[in-house]
């Protein structure tokens, strides 16, 4: 799909077709998920992610429009955590299932160790996406390490937890 002729007169649409490529390597994420989706690209940064029968308005006209999806300067492409928690369901590796412990310090933005039965899916030093019970928290970069490896948190600092305040687990 190319978008509606709103979305193509007001924001710049580009060729899914590498970023798609890039998160079914990565994530085992099918490109069928994006269906009914088109990427924009309003910078040099980043691509969003719109549904293609979005029709903005012709005034003002936006800067962007959609779900930000991508940071596409870095070495790797790395999935905003929008788009993980939006998105994160349809991966079939570099998935970390973390338990309760693990989430509260991803949630807090605290590195955590995984176990070596953790990394089951996991491919490699690079982006992981973090689930708990199931749930997509977002992304975290794993660096492994002998008794199974590391996630440092990639939580954005905004939505991050006091760590003195938030638990998963009751009292």
């Amino acid at each position: 799909m190319n978008g509606t002729p709103e979305l193509q007169q007001a924001v710049k649409i580009v060729d899914p077709t590498p970023y798609f490529r890039y998160l079914e390597e990565r994530f085992g994420i099918p490109p069928s998920t994006f269906d009914g989706y088109v990427l924009v690209q309003p910078g040099r940064k980043k691509v969003y992610i719109v549904t293609a029968d979005h029709r903005p308005p012709a005034r003002p006209r936006p800067r962007t429009v959609g779900l930000p999806f991508l940071r596409i300067y870095l070495k790797f492409p790395k999935l905003s955590t929008a788009a993980a928690q939006q998105f994160g369901h349809a991966a079939t590796r570099n998935v970390i299932d973390a338990d309760a412990a693990q989430a509260e310090a991803f949630l807090t933005r605290r590195d955590f160790q995984v176990r070596p039965e953790q990394l089951a899916l996991c491919t490699g030093r690079g982006y992981v996406l973090v689930r708990y019970q199931g749930h997509t928290l977002g992304v975290g970069f794993l660096i492994p390490e002998e008794a199974g490896g590391r996630v440092e948190s990639m939580l954005p600092k905004s939505w991050a937890r006091d760590p003195a305040s938030f638990s998963l687990t009751a009292p």
